[in-house]
């Protein structure tokens, strides 16, 4: 049996045959006639032969076209996916760059708060030191010209109660 299931390949071939065999051709009425038959199916036979041959061929031909065809769709497919998951991966490393700079940024900016602060706590520190060294130097001056005023008023206090006096007075016989 062949592929199909029929006995010849084809029904219509089979028929054919027999019709052919039974009658010898229509000038012989049965087995045996003039041989111009079996020609006929001779030539029949390696027509169907030959129409087969080129089927299984147009066949595997439609079937390598086939393969090749899923081939490379699939190898399109495995490239695009490729392609997609490294465009992922290349946002995903512009996002994480972004995401380093942002925060380095902030963190710059903390910082230069943070130094504009200590930087005006330290001028108001250097200020208060400047005005209190002022201060105390104000209140020792102030201090030493009362000690002076008032070593000079003891002087004259006592001068006055002590009359004239006079430095290296002669000596005096009494």
């Amino acid at each position: 049996m062949t592929e199909n299931g029929s006995f010849f390949g084809s029904d219509w071939l089979g028929a054919f045959l027999i019709i052919a065999v039974l009658f010898g051709g229509f000038g012989g009425f049965g087995f045996g006639g003039n041989g111009a038959a079996a020609v006929d199916i001779n030539g029949a036979l390696a027509t169907q032969s030959i129409q087969q041959s080129l089927g299984a061929i147009q066949l595997s031909s439609q079937n390598n076209n086939y393969e090749t065809a899923r081939l490379i769709d699939n190898q399109t497919m495995y490239l695009m996916n490729q392609q997609n998951s490294n465009l992922i991966n290349a946002i995903q490393g512009y996002n994480s760059t972004n995401q380093a700079l942002a925060s380095g940024f902030n963190s710059v900016n903390q910082n230069i708060a943070n130094l504009g602060y200590k930087m005006e706590e330290c001028c108001c520190g250097i200020k208060t030191m400047l005005l209190e060294n002022r201060l105390q130097d104000t209140q020792l001056a102030l201090q030493d010209a009362q000690n002076k005023a008032v070593t000079s008023d003891q002087t004259a206090y006592l001068l006055n109660v002590m009359g004239k006096w006079v430095a290296n007075a002669p000596a005096t016989t009494a």
